[in-house]
Protein backbone atom coordinates (compact mmCIF):
# COMPACT_ATOMS: atom_id res chain seq x y z
CA UNK A 1 0.00 0.00 0.00
CA UNK A 2 1.54 3.42 -1.07
CA UNK A 3 1.99 6.34 1.21
CA UNK A 4 -0.60 8.43 -0.32
CA UNK A 5 -3.28 5.09 0.87
CA UNK A 6 -1.74 5.36 4.42
CA UNK A 7 -2.16 9.28 4.70
CA UNK A 8 -5.96 9.24 2.98
CA UNK A 9 -7.34 6.38 5.00
CA UNK A 10 -5.85 7.65 8.23
CA UNK A 11 -6.56 10.88 7.59
CA UNK A 12 -9.95 10.07 6.97
CA UNK A 13 -10.27 8.04 10.46
CA UNK A 14 -9.12 11.30 12.34
CA UNK A 15 -11.88 13.62 10.48
CA UNK A 16 -14.62 10.82 11.10
CA UNK A 17 -13.80 10.77 15.12
CA UNK A 18 -12.87 14.28 15.00
CA UNK A 19 -15.85 15.56 12.62
CA UNK A 20 -18.30 14.04 15.28
CA UNK A 21 -16.82 15.84 17.99
CA UNK A 22 -17.53 19.02 16.37
CA UNK A 23 -20.87 18.16 15.83
CA UNK A 24 -21.54 17.77 19.57
CA UNK A 25 -19.63 20.59 20.66
CA UNK A 26 -21.66 22.92 18.36
CA UNK A 27 -24.65 21.59 19.16
CA UNK A 28 -24.44 22.36 22.82
CA UNK A 29 -23.07 25.87 22.30
CA UNK A 30 -26.15 26.45 20.07
CA UNK A 31 -28.59 25.18 23.00
CA UNK A 32 -26.27 26.83 25.93
CA UNK A 33 -25.45 30.29 24.18
CA UNK A 34 -29.03 30.80 22.78
CA UNK A 35 -27.38 31.31 19.19
CA UNK A 36 -29.63 28.57 18.12
CA UNK A 37 -28.65 25.82 15.46
CA UNK A 38 -29.48 28.02 12.38
CA UNK A 39 -26.79 30.24 12.99
CA UNK A 40 -24.30 27.98 14.75
CA UNK A 41 -24.52 25.56 11.76
CA UNK A 42 -24.37 28.15 9.29
CA UNK A 43 -21.79 30.22 10.74
CA UNK A 44 -19.71 28.57 13.48
CA UNK A 45 -19.92 24.77 12.27
CA UNK A 46 -19.57 25.46 8.26
CA UNK A 47 -16.60 27.77 9.07
CA UNK A 48 -14.69 24.80 11.00
CA UNK A 49 -15.87 22.43 8.72
CA UNK A 50 -14.81 24.03 5.72
CA UNK A 51 -11.34 25.00 6.90
CA UNK A 52 -9.92 22.00 4.56
CA UNK A 53 -11.02 23.58 1.83
CA UNK A 54 -9.81 26.74 1.98
CA UNK A 55 -6.33 25.23 3.13
CA UNK A 56 -6.52 23.34 -0.21
CA UNK A 57 -7.65 26.11 -2.40
CA UNK A 58 -4.67 28.80 -0.77
CA UNK A 59 -2.19 26.01 -1.38
CA UNK A 60 -3.32 24.90 -5.05
CA UNK A 61 -3.25 28.95 -5.39
CA UNK A 62 0.49 29.70 -4.05
CA UNK A 63 1.54 26.69 -6.04
CA UNK A 64 0.15 28.05 -9.14
CA UNK A 65 -2.42 25.48 -9.50
CA UNK A 66 -5.83 28.05 -10.06
CA UNK A 67 -7.79 25.46 -11.61
CA UNK A 68 -7.59 22.97 -8.97
CA UNK A 69 -7.91 25.96 -6.34
CA UNK A 70 -11.49 27.17 -8.24
CA UNK A 71 -11.99 23.59 -9.07
CA UNK A 72 -12.17 22.44 -5.18
CA UNK A 73 -14.26 25.23 -4.03
CA UNK A 74 -17.06 24.31 -6.75
CA UNK A 75 -17.08 21.01 -6.43
CA UNK A 76 -17.23 20.98 -2.45
CA UNK A 77 -20.31 23.03 -3.17
CA UNK A 78 -22.27 20.32 -5.17
CA UNK A 79 -21.12 17.54 -3.12
CA UNK A 80 -22.19 19.42 -0.04
CA UNK A 81 -25.72 19.62 -1.50
CA UNK A 82 -25.78 16.06 -2.04
CA UNK A 83 -24.13 15.25 1.54
CA UNK A 84 -28.00 16.98 2.37
CA UNK A 85 -29.57 14.13 0.33
CA UNK A 86 -27.67 11.58 2.02
CA UNK A 87 -28.58 13.14 5.72
CA UNK A 88 -31.94 12.92 4.39
CA UNK A 89 -31.59 9.30 4.10
CA UNK A 90 -30.33 8.40 7.23
CA UNK A 91 -32.67 10.80 8.96
CA UNK A 92 -36.31 9.18 8.07
CA UNK A 93 -38.91 8.99 5.52
CA UNK A 94 -39.72 12.56 3.91
CA UNK A 95 -38.08 15.33 3.06
CA UNK A 96 -35.36 16.94 6.02
CA UNK A 97 -36.15 20.22 4.73
CA UNK A 98 -39.88 19.82 5.85
CA UNK A 99 -38.36 19.77 9.12
CA UNK A 100 -36.53 22.63 9.53
CA UNK A 101 -37.00 26.47 10.16
CA UNK A 102 -37.78 28.56 7.11
CA UNK A 103 -34.38 30.90 8.63
CA UNK A 104 -32.01 28.86 5.90
CA UNK A 105 -33.59 30.15 2.97
CA UNK A 106 -31.78 32.69 3.62
CA UNK A 107 -28.48 31.21 3.69
CA UNK A 108 -29.34 29.13 0.68
CA UNK A 109 -29.94 32.19 -1.15
CA UNK A 110 -27.05 34.22 -0.10
CA UNK A 111 -25.18 30.94 -1.51
CA UNK A 112 -26.95 31.17 -4.82
CA UNK A 113 -26.15 35.00 -5.40
CA UNK A 114 -21.92 34.51 -4.62
CA UNK A 115 -22.10 31.36 -6.69
CA UNK A 116 -23.55 33.59 -9.09
CA UNK A 117 -21.31 36.18 -9.24
CA UNK A 118 -18.85 33.92 -9.47
CA UNK A 119 -19.93 32.25 -12.50
CA UNK A 120 -20.26 35.47 -14.10
CA UNK A 121 -17.06 36.51 -13.52
CA UNK A 122 -15.50 33.15 -15.13
CA UNK A 123 -17.87 33.69 -17.83
CA UNK A 124 -16.93 37.46 -18.72
CA UNK A 125 -13.44 36.90 -17.80
CA UNK A 126 -13.44 40.31 -16.20
CA UNK A 127 -9.89 42.15 -16.43
CA UNK A 128 -10.58 44.92 -13.66
CA UNK A 129 -8.57 44.02 -10.95
CA UNK A 130 -7.10 45.87 -7.59
CA UNK A 131 -3.06 45.23 -8.11
CA UNK A 132 -3.52 41.03 -9.16
CA UNK A 133 -6.55 40.93 -6.68
CA UNK A 134 -9.71 40.91 -8.85
CA UNK A 135 -12.82 43.02 -8.60
CA UNK A 136 -14.89 40.35 -8.52
CA UNK A 137 -13.57 38.23 -4.98
CA UNK A 138 -13.82 41.39 -3.35
CA UNK A 139 -17.59 41.98 -4.22
CA UNK A 140 -18.16 38.55 -3.42
CA UNK A 141 -16.68 38.71 0.14
CA UNK A 142 -18.43 41.89 0.53
CA UNK A 143 -21.78 40.69 -0.75
CA UNK A 144 -20.83 37.60 2.29
CA UNK A 145 -20.51 40.24 5.04
CA UNK A 146 -23.45 42.20 3.98
CA UNK A 147 -25.31 38.94 4.01
CA UNK A 148 -24.09 37.29 7.41
CA UNK A 149 -24.52 40.44 9.04
CA UNK A 150 -28.49 40.01 7.92
CA UNK A 151 -28.60 36.20 9.01
CA UNK A 152 -27.22 37.60 12.19
CA UNK A 153 -29.53 39.82 12.95
CA UNK A 154 -32.11 37.47 11.91
CA UNK A 155 -31.42 34.98 14.47
CA UNK A 156 -31.74 37.45 16.86
CA UNK A 157 -35.26 38.06 16.32
CA UNK A 158 -37.98 36.83 18.83
CA UNK A 159 -39.60 34.03 17.39
CA UNK A 160 -42.76 35.42 16.52
CA UNK A 161 -40.70 38.12 14.55
CA UNK A 162 -39.53 35.24 12.12
CA UNK A 163 -41.09 33.57 9.11
CA UNK A 164 -43.63 31.00 10.44
CA UNK A 165 -43.99 27.53 8.38
CA UNK A 166 -45.27 24.50 9.86
CA UNK A 167 -42.54 22.28 10.48
CA UNK A 168 -42.91 18.42 10.33
CA UNK A 169 -41.95 16.55 13.93
CA UNK A 170 -38.83 14.57 13.76
CA UNK A 171 -39.36 10.82 13.42
CA UNK A 172 -39.96 8.84 17.11
CA UNK A 173 -36.41 7.10 16.74
CA UNK A 174 -34.96 11.14 16.46
CA UNK A 175 -37.08 12.34 19.61
CA UNK A 176 -36.29 9.16 21.71
CA UNK A 177 -32.84 10.15 21.60
CA UNK A 178 -33.17 13.68 21.88
CA UNK A 179 -34.71 12.72 25.26
CA UNK A 180 -32.09 10.51 26.18
CA UNK A 181 -29.41 13.36 25.58
CA UNK A 182 -31.09 15.57 27.72
CA UNK A 183 -31.32 13.51 30.54
CA UNK A 184 -27.34 12.65 30.21
CA UNK A 185 -25.28 14.99 32.14
CA UNK A 186 -23.87 17.20 29.11
CA UNK A 187 -20.67 19.54 28.55
CA UNK A 188 -20.65 23.52 29.64
CA UNK A 189 -20.57 25.93 27.54
CA UNK A 190 -16.96 26.27 28.36
CA UNK A 191 -15.64 23.05 27.68
CA UNK A 192 -18.24 22.64 24.63
CA UNK A 193 -16.31 25.61 23.33
CA UNK A 194 -12.65 24.15 24.12
CA UNK A 195 -13.85 20.81 22.39
CA UNK A 196 -14.83 22.75 19.36
CA UNK A 197 -11.94 24.39 18.86
CA UNK A 198 -9.40 21.25 19.43
CA UNK A 199 -11.94 19.22 17.22
CA UNK A 200 -11.68 21.87 14.26
CA UNK A 201 -8.03 21.99 14.51
CA UNK A 202 -7.66 18.02 14.16
CA UNK A 203 -10.49 17.84 11.57
CA UNK A 204 -8.32 21.02 9.69
CA UNK A 205 -4.73 19.30 10.12
CA UNK A 206 -6.50 15.85 8.81
CA UNK A 207 -8.16 17.73 6.11
CA UNK A 208 -5.12 18.97 4.41
CA UNK A 209 -3.64 15.60 4.82
CA UNK A 210 -6.63 14.06 3.45
CA UNK A 211 -6.57 16.47 0.19
CA UNK A 212 -2.56 16.19 -0.62
CA UNK A 213 -3.27 12.26 -0.48
CA UNK A 214 -6.50 12.37 -2.69
CA UNK A 215 -4.49 14.83 -5.05
CA UNK A 216 -1.56 12.38 -5.39
CA UNK A 217 -3.74 9.64 -6.21
CA UNK A 218 -5.86 11.58 -8.58
CA UNK A 219 -2.22 12.13 -10.20
CA UNK A 220 -2.29 8.44 -11.60
CA UNK A 221 -5.52 8.67 -13.05
CA UNK A 222 -4.33 11.25 -15.98
CA UNK A 223 -7.73 13.06 -15.79
CA UNK A 224 -7.54 16.68 -15.95
CA UNK A 225 -7.24 19.04 -13.36
CA UNK A 226 -10.33 20.73 -13.41
CA UNK A 227 -12.34 17.47 -13.16
CA UNK A 228 -9.51 16.39 -10.48
CA UNK A 229 -10.28 19.28 -8.49
CA UNK A 230 -14.08 19.53 -8.57
CA UNK A 231 -14.81 15.66 -7.95
CA UNK A 232 -12.26 14.33 -5.41
CA UNK A 233 -10.46 16.38 -3.56
CA UNK A 234 -13.63 18.33 -3.31
CA UNK A 235 -15.63 15.11 -1.86
CA UNK A 236 -12.23 14.76 -0.01
CA UNK A 237 -11.90 18.50 1.38
CA UNK A 238 -15.27 17.89 1.94
CA UNK A 239 -15.53 14.86 4.26
CA UNK A 240 -15.71 17.03 7.77
CA UNK A 241 -19.27 18.02 6.15
CA UNK A 242 -20.25 14.24 5.87
CA UNK A 243 -19.31 13.54 9.32
CA UNK A 244 -20.56 16.64 11.16
CA UNK A 245 -23.88 16.93 8.78
CA UNK A 246 -24.75 12.78 9.27
CA UNK A 247 -23.70 13.11 12.95
CA UNK A 248 -25.92 16.25 13.69
CA UNK A 249 -28.98 14.32 11.83
CA UNK A 250 -28.51 11.53 13.46
CA UNK A 251 -28.51 13.17 16.61
CA UNK A 252 -31.96 15.00 15.73
CA UNK A 253 -29.80 18.59 15.35
CA UNK A 254 -31.65 19.12 11.95
CA UNK A 255 -31.34 22.72 12.38
CA UNK A 256 -27.64 21.99 12.60
CA UNK A 257 -27.24 19.84 9.89
CA UNK A 258 -29.27 21.79 7.41
CA UNK A 259 -27.24 25.12 8.59
CA UNK A 260 -24.23 23.32 8.34
CA UNK A 261 -24.66 22.50 4.48
CA UNK A 262 -25.79 25.94 3.76
CA UNK A 263 -23.21 27.55 5.68
CA UNK A 264 -20.05 25.70 4.67
CA UNK A 265 -21.47 26.49 0.67
CA UNK A 266 -21.44 30.08 1.59
CA UNK A 267 -18.02 30.22 3.16
CA UNK A 268 -16.58 27.79 0.15
CA UNK A 269 -17.56 30.53 -2.22
CA UNK A 270 -15.37 33.13 0.06
CA UNK A 271 -12.51 31.52 -0.23
CA UNK A 272 -12.11 32.72 -3.47
CA UNK A 273 -10.71 35.49 -2.73
CA UNK A 274 -7.82 33.91 -0.47
CA UNK A 275 -6.87 31.83 -3.45
CA UNK A 276 -6.92 35.08 -5.08
CA UNK A 277 -4.56 36.76 -2.91
CA UNK A 278 -2.08 34.19 -2.75
CA UNK A 279 -2.15 34.09 -6.55
CA UNK A 280 0.09 36.70 -7.77
CA UNK A 281 0.23 36.05 -12.05
CA UNK A 282 -3.83 37.66 -11.99
CA UNK A 283 -7.46 38.09 -11.11
CA UNK A 284 -8.08 33.64 -10.25
CA UNK A 285 -11.34 34.04 -11.70
CA UNK A 286 -10.26 35.07 -15.15
CA UNK A 287 -7.60 32.36 -16.34
CA UNK A 288 -9.41 29.33 -15.25
CA UNK A 289 -11.27 27.31 -17.71
CA UNK A 290 -14.67 28.12 -18.20
CA UNK A 291 -16.10 24.25 -17.38
CA UNK A 292 -15.79 25.63 -13.68
CA UNK A 293 -19.11 28.09 -14.71
CA UNK A 294 -20.88 25.06 -15.07
CA UNK A 295 -20.46 23.57 -12.06
CA UNK A 296 -20.98 27.05 -9.92
CA UNK A 297 -24.37 26.67 -12.06
CA UNK A 298 -25.04 23.12 -11.27
CA UNK A 299 -24.58 24.66 -7.57
CA UNK A 300 -27.13 26.97 -8.55
CA UNK A 301 -29.73 25.31 -9.16
CA UNK A 302 -28.86 22.12 -6.69
CA UNK A 303 -29.38 25.28 -4.69
CA UNK A 304 -32.45 26.75 -6.35
CA UNK A 305 -33.97 22.79 -5.44
CA UNK A 306 -33.27 22.93 -1.69
CA UNK A 307 -34.56 26.55 -1.96
CA UNK A 308 -37.81 24.89 -3.33
CA UNK A 309 -38.03 22.33 -0.69
CA UNK A 310 -37.94 24.89 2.01
CA UNK A 311 -40.32 26.92 0.35
CA UNK A 312 -43.19 23.85 -0.60
CA UNK A 313 -42.59 21.43 2.04
CA UNK A 314 -43.66 18.47 0.28
CA UNK A 315 -45.40 15.71 2.23
CA UNK A 316 -44.13 13.70 -0.40
CA UNK A 317 -41.86 10.35 -0.32
CA UNK A 318 -39.78 8.02 -2.15
CA UNK A 319 -38.75 5.90 -0.02
CA UNK A 320 -36.99 7.69 2.80
CA UNK A 321 -36.25 10.69 0.65
CA UNK A 322 -37.96 13.31 -0.20
CA UNK A 323 -38.45 15.08 -3.87
CA UNK A 324 -36.07 17.64 -3.80
CA UNK A 325 -33.61 14.91 -2.25
CA UNK A 326 -33.56 12.78 -4.87
CA UNK A 327 -33.64 15.89 -7.36
CA UNK A 328 -30.42 16.93 -5.52
CA UNK A 329 -29.03 13.75 -6.10
CA UNK A 330 -29.66 13.56 -9.92
CA UNK A 331 -28.34 16.69 -10.72
CA UNK A 332 -25.19 15.97 -8.76
CA UNK A 333 -23.84 12.85 -10.89
CA UNK A 334 -25.68 14.93 -13.79
CA UNK A 335 -22.95 17.83 -13.31
CA UNK A 336 -20.26 15.17 -12.59
CA UNK A 337 -21.18 13.26 -15.88
CA UNK A 338 -20.98 16.91 -17.56
CA UNK A 339 -17.67 17.66 -16.14
CA UNK A 340 -16.42 14.29 -17.08
CA UNK A 341 -17.16 13.96 -21.11
CA UNK A 342 -15.79 17.84 -21.29
CA UNK A 343 -12.77 17.88 -19.71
Amino acid sequence: MSWAWVAFLGSASLIVVAGTALSRAADVIAEKSRLGGLWVGSILLAGATSLPEAVTSLSAGVMGLPDIAVGNVFGSIVFNLFILALADLFEGRGSILRKVSAGHILSAALGMILAAIAALAILLRMPASIGWIGWDTVLIVTVYVFGVRLMTRYSHREPEEQAQVAIDPAPPWIEKRRRRNEREPGMSLGRASVVFAAAGAVVTVAGVVLSRAADALAETTGLGATFIGSSLVAAATSLPEVVATMSAAMAGSLELAVGNIFGSNIFNVVILLLADVVYRPGPILSVVEQSHATVALFGIVMSGIALIGLFYRSQRSFGRLGPDSVALVIAYWASMYLLYVSR
